[in-house]
C-alpha cells in the first residue's frame, strides 16, 4: 500500500533521497575553477535533494511569495492604465530572464557548487586576492534579512483569524515562525525542502483557482457585471512620467524575483542532471510563472473591474477581487491562510538557500572559525550558516522600532543586492576570460552578449534610481527620512568593508612581517574547505615550495580531485 500511495505523492513529495554516492564523483564533466575559490566538493556533504519536483516548487515558491497578492494595484497606480501594466509584466519577465540566464551559465561552469552569487562572484574576481570573498561574506552575514517573509506570514494569519494584533504581537508570531522554519532546515533540510513541495503544491492549486475564477469572470458567469468593460479604452490614463514608470519597473521586477533560491542549491542537484535542469527546466518553469502572473493579473482586472478601485486597493487588491466576486468572510479567510502559507513556503526557500550561500562564505576561508562553517555534523546540515541566519533575523524583527528603522533596514540589504547583481553579471565577462585563457571553452550553454548588455544596463538603472528623489519632495515613501538615505548607508558600509579589507590583507601584514596563506583541509564527512592562515615571512618561500595553488600539502595523493586553473600570480597558468 505505501508503495501506491508514495508513487501518487510522487509529483509533490519529490523524489527518494538520492545518496551522495561515490558514481557522482566519476563523472568525466568535471569543472575547472581558480585556485583562489574554495575547493570542489564532487561528493557533496549535504547529500542531492535537488530533484526536479523540487526544484519546481523551490522556484514557484522564491517567485510565488506574497508580491503577486499586493503588487498589481500598486503598479497600475504607477504606470496609470491596464494595457501599460500589461508592458510592464511582459518588460519585467523578460528582465528576469535574462538575469537567470547569467546564472545558468555560471551553473554549466560550476555545477558542483551550491552557494550562488558567493561561489561566482569568488571565481569571477580573484584579485585582490580575498576583497571580493571577504566583502560579500562580511555583507551577507550582517544583511542576511528574510523578515519580510515572516512578518506577511503574521499578518495573513493573524488577520484570517480576525485578530487585530499590535506591532510586537505580530512579530512575535514572525519570530515563532522563523524559530520553525531554522530549526527544521537545521534538523533535517530534507524535510524542510519536502514541506515546501506541499506548501507549493497547495500554492500552485490556489493560483489556479483564482486564474480559473478570473476566466469565469470573464465569461461574465459570477455577480461581477461587464467584467470586459475594464479593457475597454485600456491605455487611457497611461503616465510619461519617468519616475512613476522607473517606480513601477522595480515593482514588477520585485514580483520575478527569488529565482536565486534554487541556483544557491545547485550543488545538490545530481551533477549528471544538472545542466538539463538548470539551462531547460528553469526557464521553462520561470515561463509558467509568468502566464500564471498574466492569468493573476487579468483576474484581478476583470473582477474589480473599475480601475480607480484598483489603485486604492494598495496591497490589498487580492482582498478587493474576493469581495467583489465571492463578497463573503469566509473567502476572505480563505484568502489571508492562502497567502500565508505562501509566505511560509518562500520562507523554507529562503532560508534553506542563504544558509548554503553562508557556508560556500565559510569554505572560501574568509570568515573566522572556517570549519564550523563547513561542517555538516550531526545532522548532514549546515548548522552554524543556519544559526546565524536565524540570529540575524530575530535581531532585525525585534531590535529595531516598527516604522523608520525597520523599513531603513530592509532597504539596506534590498539595496546590496542590486549592487553585487550589477558586479556578477560584470563578472561573467571575467569568468569567460579566465576560462579562455586557461584554454577552456563554454559549457553548453553562453548568454549572448546583447543579453548581457542589456542586463547590465538595467542592474545601473535600478542602483541609479535609489538616488532620484520622490515626487512629493526629499523625504523617502517608507521612511520619513532623506529618500536615499539607505542607498547612501550601504555604499558606507561596502567602503567600510574594503578599507578593513586592506588593513588586514595588506596593512597588518606588514607591520607584522607575514603572509596571508590559504590552507585546504577535509573534514569527517567529506566536507572540504580553505582556512586563512598566516605564515611568518621568512617561512613563505618553504610553504610555497611544500603546497600547492589550492593550499594542499605535496604529500597529499587527492590533489587530483580538483581541476584548477592557476592564478596565483596574476595570470591563469592552464589547468593543474
Amino acid at each position: 500500500m505505501s508503495k501506491y500511495i508514495n508513487y501518487i505523492l510522487t509529483p509533490i513529495w519529490g523524489g527518494e533521497k538520492q545518496d551522495p554516492v561515490d558514481s557522482y564523483a566519476s563523472d568525466n564533466d568535471s569543472e575547472h575553477q581558480l585556485s583562489i575559490g574554495a575547493p570542489v566538493e564532487t561528493v557533496n556533504p549535504l547529500g542531492y535533494n535537488l530533484d526536479y519536483v523540487t526544484a519546481y516548487f523551490m522556484v514557484l515558491q522564491g517567485m510565488i511569495g506574497t508580491g503577486i497578492f499586493a503588487t498589481p494595484a500598486s503598479v497600475v497606480k504607477s504606470i496609470g492604465s491596464i494595457g501599460a501594466s500589461y508592458v510592464l509584466w511582459v518588460a519585467g519577465f523578460i528582465i528576469a530572464l535574462f538575469e537567470v540566464l547569467v546564472y545558468i551559465e555560471f551553473v554549466m561552469y560550476f555545477k558542483r557548487r551550491s552557494g550562488g552569487d558567493v561561489v561566482y562572484l569568488e571565481q569571477a574576481y580573484p584579485r585582490p586576492k580575498f576583497l571580493v570573498a571577504t566583502t560579500y561574506a562580511a555583507v551577507t552575514v550582517i544583511l542576511s534579512f528574510s523578515t519580510s517573509s515572516a512578518i506577511a506570514f503574521s499578518s495573513y494569519i493573524l488577520a484570517a483569524a480576525d485578530y487585530k494584533a499590535t506591532a510586537w504581537e505580530q512579530r512575535g508570531v514572525g519570530v515563532a515562525v522563523l524559530t520553525f522554519v531554522c530549526g527544521l532546515s537545521i534538523i533535517n533540510s530534507r524535510i524542510a525542502l519536502k514541506l515546501s513541495n506541499i506548501l507549493g503544491f497547495i500554492k500552485i492549486v490556489f493560483v489556479l483557482f483564482i486564474a480559473i475564477t478570473g476566466l469565469v469572470v470573464l465569461g461574465n458567469n459570477t455577480r461581477v457585471k461587464n467584467p470586459t468593460e475594464i479593457f475597454k479604452d485600456s491605455w487611457k490614463g497611461s503616465t510619461s512620467d519617468g519616475n512613476a514608470i522607473s517606480s513601477a519597473i522595480l515593482k514588477v521586477s520585485f514580483s520575478y524575483g527569488g529565482t536565486g533560491y534554487v541556483i544557491a542549491v545547485a550543488g545538490e542537484s545530481d551533477p549528471r542532471k544538472t545542466k538539463n535542469m538548470f539551462r531547460y527546466f528553469l526557464p521553462a518553469v520561470m515561463f509558467s510563472v509568468f502566464i500564471l502572473y498574466i492569468l493573476l493579473v487579468t483576474a484581478y482586472y476583470a473582477g474589480i473591474n473599475d480601475i480607480k478601485h484598483i489603485k486604492s486597493s494598495g496591497t490589498l487588491i487580492a482582498g478587493s477581487f474576493f469581495d467583489k466576486v465571492f463578497g463573503t468572510k469566509s473567502s476572505k479567510k480563505a484568502l489571508n491562510v492562502m497567502v500565508a502559507f505562501s509566505a511560509l513556503g518562500h520562507l523554507l526557500a529562503v532560508v534553506v538557500g542563504h544558509s548554503r550561500s553562508l557556508r560556500e562564505c565559510g569554505r572560501q576561508g574568509v570568515l573566522p572559525y572556517s570549519h564550523l562553517w563547513t561542517t555538516t555534523k550531526p545532522w548532514g546540515t549546515p548548522v552554524l550558516p543556519l544559526v546565524a541566519t536565524y540570529i540575524v533575523n530575530v535581531i532585525v524583527l525585534i531590535a529595531p522600532p516598527p516604522g523608520d528603522a525597520y523599513n531603513f533596514i530592509v532597504d539596506i540589504g534590498s539595496y546590496s543586492g542590486y549592487i553585487f547583481k550589477l558586479v556578477l553579471v560584470v563578472g561573467l565577462l571575467m569568468v569567460r576570460q579566465h576560462r579562455k585563457a586557461a584554454g577552456l571553452s563554454f559549457e553548453g550553454f553562453k548568454v549572448p552578449l546583447p543579453i548581457l548588455i542589456i542586463t547590465i544596463l538595467y542592474e545601473i538603472f535600478v542602483i541609479a534610481m535609489a538616488f532620484v528623489p520622490p515626487t512629493t519632495g526629499l523625504i523617502g515613501s517608507d521612511v520619513s527620512f532623506f529618500y536615499c538615505t539607505y542607498a547612501l548607508t550601504t555604499i558606507g558600509i561596502l567602503i567600510v568593508c574594503i578599507i578593513y579589507y586592506y588593513v588586514w590583507a595588506k596593512v597588518l601584514p606588514k607591520i607584522f612581517n607575514y603572509q596571508h596563506r590559504t590552507l585546504y583541509y577535509t573534514l569527517e564527512n567529506g566536507e572540504k574547505g580553505h582556512t586563512v592562515v598566516k605564515v611568518p615571512i621568512d617561512q613563505v618561500e618553504d610553504w610555497d615550495a611544500t603546497h600547492d595553488s589550492n593550499g594542499r600539502e605535496l604529500d597529499v595523493g587527492d590533489s587530483s580531485s580538483d581541476n584548477i586553473i592557476s592564478v596565483d600570480h596574476g595570470t591563469e597558468a592552464g589547468k593543474k
